[in-house]
């Protein structure tokens, strides 16, 4: 019989004690996520100013590699170290992952040469995609179902937050001390530093523990935490199971494995490219003060984030993935129009672009977390945050080949058809899993990843 997530206790949630505790957690993971955002931004802005490029001889294929080296980085960081978190543990892996970012950054200040900038970049990115492995899967099991989209919806407005942040930074300095290109790339390292503190002394995921065999050290972090137990929600359903790698391609996943990462793939390739090279893009359309509207772009795709938080719980996972993603296309193909259009015209398309993106951009940190067991969620969405970043860095390496041999029009086509895509992927597979509990959404006969239109509670 199945147990009805309405069935289960989800007081935990209202505890004082227990939600102190989610507020530290969400910080010390949205941390991770502030500083992709803030060091993805620091090279696109760095590269923005010309400074860089001139102080370096850097030559167009260096800005292309520089472009994707933490792309590169998170892909591999993704592939090989979710598999190793659920293996050894969440806890570990949080403390070292943001330990070697925060070195890559101090050097960063030092750098002198165009292929030590995209070593750096790419040993960050090893970092960053260990964190999207590791960070938002343990928010994911320790949050009241109930509240779970908004506590992981904050973590991808924090990356946009970091982007917005990051990149004012660098417009500053590029304004006013354009030569001081070394601190827009190394200042990554005061909120990494932050972030550090932060997570010192969190403990382990119950539901990993429990996996592992481990329920009594899982019922002192429930209670020393939370001041609870595993009576609360799901927890006490979870049952120890060998991590094994190939469970993601098994007939009972393979189909939430493409989902998860093709998804993921279709919502951050148009992206990356286009704020990576916003203020060419900008230009192209015809705006005088491209680097401007680019920061004011950010602002937007913020804006579009923040809407999502306050929707992805009201009115579910679904429908704030299908009817964004066809958004995105719709803008993207009428920016393909180029001067057919109007120049305030291209750019309201531009900008509306951007905020559909942020409203569905919070799923990418909500649906790989919630259609993953424990015994291989982190390697589930290291996997498909790796599958995301092959297309991040293939559209950031091919965009400002295709402005330049193309045009704007097919450029922006192409990257509507990857929206399109998108859409029509969601309108197929994309589950309804809001207010579910984890062992539901991530249980392997689990109606959530059978292209079920809805899924909500019901009584067993």
């Amino acid at each position: 019989m199945t147990v009805a997530s309405n069935a289960l206790p989800q007081s935990f949630g209202d505890i004082p004690k227990a939600r102190r505790f989610l507020r530290r957690l969400t910080a010390a993971t949205g941390g991770g996520m502030f500083i992709d955002g803030f060091v993805f931004a620091a090279v696109a802005s760095a590269l923005a100013g010309k400074a860089m490029t001139s102080d370096l001889h850097m030559s167009s294929f260096w800005q292309e590699m520089i472009s994707s080296s933490t792309l590169i980085g998170t892909f591999f960081g993704g592939l090989l170290l979710g598999y190793v978190t659920d293996k050894i543990g969440r806890r570990p892996m949080f403390t070292i992952d943001l330990s070697v970012f925060l070195g890559c950054s101090v050097l960063m200040f030092f750098v002198t040469a165009s292929w030590q900038v995209f070593v750096l970049g790419l040993v960050m990115g090893l970092a960053v995609g260990a964190d999207y492995s590791i960070g938002s899967p343990l928010l994911a099991e320790f949050a009241p179902s109930s509240k779970r989209g908004n506590y992981l919806g904050i973590l991808e407005i924090l990356w946009n937050v970091g982007y917005v942040v990051s990149f004012l930074i660098g417009y500053v300095i590029n304004s006013h001390w354009p030569s001081a290109w070394h601190i827009t790339l190394a200042c990554s390292l005061v909120p990494a530093l932050i972030c550090l503190l932060l997570r010192h002394g969190l403990p382990e995921s119950p539901r990993w523990l429990i996996s592992k065999g481990r329920r009594d050290e899982a019922c002192d972090v429930m209670r020393e935490a939370m001041s609870t137990d595993l009576a609360s929600e799901d927890f006490g359903l979870e049952q120890p199971e060998e991590t094994r790698y190939r469970v993601l391609f098994s007939q009972q996943y393979i189909r939430r494995t493409i989902f998860a990462g093709v998804s993921w793939l279709c919502i951050v390739l148009p992206y990356f490219a286009l704020t990576m090279f916003q203020a060419r893009v900008l230009t192209a359309i015809g705006l005088d003060n491209a680097l401007a509207g680019a920061l004011l772009g950010t602002c937007v795709a913020l804006a579009g984030a923040a809407t999502g938080w306050y929707l992805v719980d009201r009115v579910g996972r679904r429908n704030l993935m299908i009817g964004p993603m066809f958004g995105c296309s719709v803008a993207l193909f009428l920016v393909s129009l180029g001067h057919a259009l109007p120049v305030w015209a291209a750019a309201v398309c531009f900008f509306g672009y951007l905020f559909s993106y942020g409203l569905m951009s919070i799923l990418t940190g909500i649906y790989p977390e919630e259609v993953f067991p424990t015994s291989v969620r982190t390697s589930g969405v290291g996997l498909s945050s790796s599958i995301s970043r092959i297309g991040a860095a293939a559209g950031t390496f091919l965009l400002p080949i295709s402005l330049q041999h193309l045009g704007l029009g097919w450029s922006m086509a192409a990257m509507g058809l990857v929206s399109l895509l998108g859409g029509v992927i969601s309108i197929m597979w994309a589950p309804e899993t809001n207010g579910r509990t984890l062992s539901e959404t991530g249980g392997a006969t689990s109606a959530a990843l059978r292209a079920a239109p809805a899924l909500r509670p019901s009584p067993s």
